[in-house]
Order: structure tokens, then sequence, then C-alpha cells
């Protein structure tokens, strides 16, 4: 550890630390506009200058390294004047139009002019001109005539994220920020830049001339679109939300979002959500509907008793509202049959569930059948931030498809659909053969087409890691009792797991009581099917679109008398409900949601729910008066442990382990799925413009078998079932898999499932 002096106040840190943080840890603020930690140094702006003892100059604080015994002042008439200067140089071609300029009183340029700057301009001679709203893509504008050329944004594009879009073009006073070629930037990351920059030169086009620091309401919230759980700053005006900014945590979270994150929240006020309560397919008023509600479940209870009601949780709801739900149900109706949608069957046992600290800690890094920057992408940037510090970390994956992208380079071991437990458990016994665990997994396994010698390099990398984190998608279930093999294997090295999988909430679910499994949810939908079940409520979910099986869902549908829904938007077969309530969404309600990493995070509720849209106590509150019980949602249950602070308590691992069943022999194309959060289902205007247009992908060899070109439309079929989906050839698909993402609104992949397809015509053709 270093100590040194600032403003006559001792702090100690970390050798290789810049004075800009030395001073930070002392609540001291040192101005900066181009350094940030997360991009480290550069020394670009000059605003940042301090007084170091013993240095005959003024120190840039942001390049400036501590040392034992330094002595700084970030406050002395010759910083003030220095700083002033620097002021005067970036005021000279600035524009006067702060009063129209977003960042209008968010912005470090007015704050340090009011604080260091000149009183008035000493040039006479004309600013000079340049682009003001220039497209940076789609959802982002430049104004280059504000830029203070910090580079803060060209640095996080080209080098954090490693998409290299943006970069510096002119000379002199002409240098401007613009993109590559001058064509739109595609990166999914690239709407962090908006918060990076410290001025008004990078804006929203979403959030353009729409509200000013004086006339919103900024709360903290948390994003519900991926398990990731980003933290975020939800920015509310007349009764919307009109913009989501990153939120960073102190040694956690930098704060940065993907553009679904960040641009995505319009579905609130898309015109397609449900704000109006729906009786036997007709709009009704709200208090109407939730009694009939009310009267269906009071008839079921009196005749065929509590365990005729079933109850199913999905969607974006809280931690609280599931707990109410869950405490409705159990104790106010008295059913057992309660569970959540899931659009996985795995299940991870919570003592194997790690942390985003665990992807910091790990030296190897295994991802099974998860390529992150599709499904979670800002675990991806996290592991992009591993590569970029050149800390060693060892990348390796299972999954039918390659997982390998620019700007991450993962090992890839090419799995058959469905048999990505086996070459897992072929991995494990390769370097632990003789371990009871691994046998416990049973020998019957297929061979493995890809070269042994990368197998045993798994095998190795899986047993001998000091540290092993791993990423799973959570389609097959069987890598479950892999994993808890795997942690015997290491008992005395740690072993963590990162769920993939929605809803963003399931663990939050599970906290309040609804069962993990998918076990609970087949059994409801098998009951139904059988007739068993008279009122079905579906909370959230849409298990048409989500639950593996399309064809017991709708055989459980047809058996039901009763079929409620609470949904933001019309699930799948809606004219098969007898009510739809709107729900209330996030942002709406006040509570807590459970990320990946199993913790907790409290989201604040920014703006008031439209229309008819109600919380979940509301709508319990009435049915609970219809079944003349009493039923009270402040019960003093905190879903916060005593254990592990903002972490869910620990469980513990289970011992059992259940041997991999038998799979079949490969066929001639096999139909493979993954999570693409851009097209999750929930919809947004903001991001049309960057949904792709063929989101499914093909090899060029089975391309070209089918005749399709460079893209095209083809029908998939399985078990008398078929998906229409938009393909085009990618390279690095390999020979006899098609790729259609999980839960489009436009094919849900569920519908005929995964594995090996019956047939896949050519539907239309369009050569690129």
């Amino acid at each position: 550890m270093i100590r040194l002096t600032i403003d006559d106040q001792e702090v100690e840190v970390p050798q290789g630390t810049m004075i800009a943080d030395a001073a930070a840890k002392l609540g001291i603020e040192i101005p900066v506009y181009c350094y940030h930690q997360a991009l480290g140094p550069l020394g670009a702006c000059r605003m940042c200058l301090v007084q170091v003892e013993k240095m005959p100059k003024l120190a840039t604080a942001c390049t400036t390294a501590v040392a034992e015994g330094m002595v700084v002042y970030t406050s002395t008439p010759a910083v003030d004047k220095g700083r002033k200067g620097i002021l005067e140089f970036l005021l000279i071609n600035h524009p006067l139009d702060c009063p129209v300029c977003d960042k209008g009183g968010e912005c470090f340029l007015q704050d340090y002019t009011f604080q260091y700057g000149p009183p008035a301009g000493r040039f006479q001679e004309p600013k000079i001109q340049k682009v003001k709203d220039g497209p940076i893509n789609d959802l982002i504008l430049i104004d280059q005539e504000r830029c203070v050329l910090c580079q803060r944004c060209v640095r996080f594009v080209n080098e954090y994220v490693g998409e290299p879009q943006l970069l510096l073009e002119g000379r002199g006073v002409e240098t401007v920020v613009t993109t590559v070629d001058h064509a739109p930037a595609t990166s999914q990351f690239a709407g962090n830049i908006i918060d990076l920059c410290p001025v008004g030169a990078l804006l929203s086009v979403p959030y353009h001339h729409k509200a000013r620091p004086w006339n919103i309401e900024r709360q903290e919230s948390v994003c519900t679109l991926c398990p990731v759980g980003c933290t975020t700053l939800a920015t509310g005006r007349d009764g919307r939300i009109v913009r989501i900014e990153g939120r960073p945590v102190p040694d956690r979270s930098w704060g940065w979002l993907c553009d679904r994150g960040r641009f995505g929240y319009d579905w609130a006020v898309d015109p397609d959500r449900v704000t109006t309560s729906y009786l036997k397919g007709r709009q009704e008023a709200a208090a109407r509907t939730t009694r009939q509600v009310g009267e269906w479940i009071e008839e079921a209870f009196r005749q065929h008793g509590p365990d005729s009601i079933a109850f199913v949780i999905g969607g974006m709801h809280t931690t609280e509202e599931a707990r109410q739900l869950y405490r409705f149900a159990r104790h106010v109706v008295g059913t057992d049959r309660v569970a959540m949608s899931r659009d996985v069957s795995g299940y991870l046992p919570r003592g194997l569930n790690g942390t985003f600290t665990d992807l910091d800690d790990a030296d190897a890094i295994v991802l099974v059948g998860v390529d992150p920057y599709e499904s979670v992408p800002v675990t991806h940037l996290k592991l992009r931030d591993r590569i970029r510090t050149g800390r060693p970390v060892k990348l390796m994956g299972v999954a039918p498809r390659s997982l390998t992208r620019e700007t991450l380079s993962v090992k890839t071991l090419l799995s058959h659909v469905g048999q990505e437990p086996w070459v897992l458990a072929q991995a494990l016994s390769s370097a632990a053969p003789d371990h009871a665990a691994v046998k416990q997994l049973g020998q019957a396994a297929p061979a493995f087409d890809g070269e042994e010698a990368d197998l045993k390099a798994l095998g190795q990398t899986l047993v001998e890691s000091e540290h092993l984190t791993l990423l799973w998608d959570g389609l097959e279930p069987e890598v479950e009792a892999v994993l808890v093999a795997l942690s015997q294997v290491r008992a005395d090295k740690p072993t963590r797991v990162l769920p993939t999988w929605g809803p963003s909430n399931w663990r939050g679910y599970e906290r309040a009581g609804f069962p993990g499994r998918l076990d609970a949810l087949t059994q409801i939908l098998e009951d139904a099917r059988d007739g068993k079940i008279q009122v079905l409520i579906q909370w959230g979910a849409d298990l048409m679109r989500e639950f593996p099986s399309q064809r017991l869902v709708r055989e459980a549908y047809a058996q039901v008398p009763h079929l409620v829904a609470e949904e933001l938007f019309l699930p799948m077969e809606s004219q098969a409900f007898g009510a739809i309530l709107p729900q209330a969404g996030p942002g709406e309600v006040d509570g807590t949601y459970v990320n990946m990493e199993a913790r907790l995070q409290t989201a604040t509720s920014s703006v008031q729910p439209p229309g008819q849209c109600r919380p979940t106590k509301t709508y319990l509150t009435s049915w609970a008066h219809a079944l003349q019980k009493p039923f009270t949602t402040e019960d003093g249950w905190d879903p916060y442990g005593d254990e592990g602070g903002d972490l869910l308590p620990p469980e513990p691992i289970p011992n059992a382990i259940s041997p991999l069943s038998p799979v079949d022999q490969p066929r001639a194309l096999e139909l493979v799925t993954g999570v693409l959060v851009i097209e999750n289902g929930i919809p947004s205007a903001n991001l049309k413009p960057r949904m792709p247009a063929y989101p499914g992908r093909i090899s060029p060899q089975d391309g070209e078998k089918l005749g399709i070109g460079d893209r095209g439309r083809v029908r998939i079929g399985k078990n008398g079932e078929e998906i229409h989906v938009a393909v085009e050839v990618d390279a690095m698909m390999a020979e006899g898999r098609i790729y259609v993402p999980l839960g489009m609104a436009s094919a849900p992949v569920n519908r005929v499932g995964t594995g090996a397809v019956d047939v896949v015509r050519l539907e239309e053709v369009k050569n690129a």
C-alpha cells in the first residue's frame, strides 16, 4: 500500500492507483472529461490538473500514479488558473445552446465552467460549425459542435467492447468523432456512450428534446429484460418513462447496459399493451372482471375443493408480488398447485450459484450452450474486461454451435443437440475416471465427433482449474447431474455456475415459495388435461410461448372451464381465456428482483400504472373478499436473509446424482436454439430498426443444399407442427444444424422443440 497526502488528508491506496482515484477515496472531486476508471488513463483533456510537491509543473491527476510520501494539492491558484485556461480553449468553438441541449443541467462542461471557467470569451472570430444531430445509428445522435474530444466513446466501443466502429477524423480544430466509413454503429453496447459522454455531444434519439432535469424524476431501478439484472436509473415524466440510464454500483458494476435494456423501455406505452380488462373476449371494467374471477374461484373452491385451482407465475413480477400470490394460493385458497413458468427445463441448485465476482476470480470459464453476447450481453462485457486487462483466463465452451466471436475467442467443443451433458461427462471421465461421482453418471455415452485431445483438454480444465466458473443456458436439464458430480470431484476447489435463463426473477419466485423446477408446472398441465383443474390462473406467464410442449398446453386449455391471465400483452391463444387482467409492470411497482447471481436488488417505481393496470395485491385482496377469508399483504416477510447480505441465503449442494439418459443418434439436420435478448418477445418500437430481419442461421453447406443462397425463409417441421423462420447463412454455424432463437414472437421455437428436424422446406428466397 502507498501512503500519500491530498489536501492535508492522509490516504492509503494500492500501488499503481492514479491520483484522481486516490482523491475520490477521500471524497475530493477532481474534474475530469477523458478519464474513466473502466477505460484507464489517457490524459487527453488536461482538466484534472493538480499540484504535486517537488514537481516543477502541474500534473494530470488521471495519468499520474501515486508514490510513497507524495503531497498533492487539488485547489490552489495555479491549479485554478490551469483549469480555467483549459475551459477557455474548450469553449472557443462550443455552441451557446445550453437551453435546448438534452444535457442541460447534467453537463460536466456547465458545472466546471461555473466553478472554474472564465466569465466571458475573449475570441471575436465566428465559431466553427460542424454536424449537429448527425446519426451514429438509429438510436444515437452526435452533435459534433459540443464534443470536447475526450475520446471516451471511441475508447469504449473500440477497446472495451472490441467492436471498432468509432474514430476521430480530421485534424486540429476540425477533428470530430464519427463512425468508421460513416456507416451506422451496430454494437449492441453503443448506447453506453450516451452515459459516458460528459457533455451534450452524444444524444439518445428516443429522449431527444423530451425533458429537462427540473421536470423529471429519476428513480433507482433494475432491468428485467434478461437475467443479468443491470442496475439502472429510470427517468419519468408526465406518467411515462422517457429514459433509462446505467447506474454504477461501487466495486460491483460500471453501470453498462445493452441497447435492449437502455432503449427497450417503451413497451410500457406500446399500443398493444393490455391496459383494459377483458371478460369473455370483450373489454370490461376492471372491477367487474376482477369480481367475476373471484366468483369463479369461490365456485371452484366450494364445489371441487382448493386443489381445483392452480396458479402459475412468470413474466417480470417482483419478488414481493410473487410472495403475495404464493401466500394467497397456499393460505387463502389452500391449493398445492402452484408453479412458475420457465423458458427452459434445466435447474441449478442454489448451492452452486456463482456471482459476477467468480468471473473475475476464475482461472477457467466454461460456457455450456450459451453465447453470452446474445443472451446475457453485459456478462459478455465482463468476460471482455478479463481479456482486455490481460488477466489470464481459459475460455472453453460446449454447444451445438460455435461460441467464438470477433470480440471473444472461445475454444468450443461442438456437440450434437441434446448431447452437451454427455460431452461434459466424457470430459470429466477422461480426467477423473475412478471418482465415484463420475461413475454414477453412467457409461452409455455416444461417440464424440470432435478431437479426443480437445475432450481431454476440457476434462483437465474442469478438474484441475483452481477456480472454475461455468455459464449454463439450462436447455438440457441433465447438465445439472454433471455439475453436481463436478462439484464433488472438485470438493476442495471453488466451482460456481451462473444460470443464464429466464424469467429474469425466477430465483425471486423460488425465494417467495414457488417450486423452482419445471416438474411442478408439468404436473399442473397434466392435471388440467385430465380435468382435475377448474380455474387455471397465469400470472404474467405465457405458457403457449414458454412451455416446452405446446401440445400439452393446448390440451390443458381445452379442459379447464375458467382460464385467467394477468399480462402485459395478450398471451398466445388469448381467445381461450375467460378473463385477462392488465398487469402493472417494472417501473410501476416497488419491490425487489433476484438476478442470475441470486442477488436481491431493489427497484423503485417511477410512474403510476396506466389505464386499468393494477399491482398484484389489488386483485388478490378482491378475491380474498369473494372467498370471505382474511388476507393481508403485510406479513412481515423479508426477502433478504440474515446470511449473505443482498445474496440469497446459501443452500447445500445435493449429493444425489442421476445417471444420464441414453441419447438418439443425430439425424441429418438438427434444430439448435438459444436466447437472443433483442428478440425476447417484449415489443419495442424504439428497437424495431435493430431487430434482425433474418434471426435464424444455417451453415453455408446446408444453405447450398436447400438452395437458400445468402438468406431466405424456411418452414421447419417436427412432430406434425411447423414454424416459419427467416434464416441467413452464417459461416460460424456447423453443418447439420439450423439455429432459431428461443421465444421469438414471430416463431416460438418451443412449438416444435429442439432436436432432430423432420423436414425443412424452402418457403421464399431473398438473395442479399
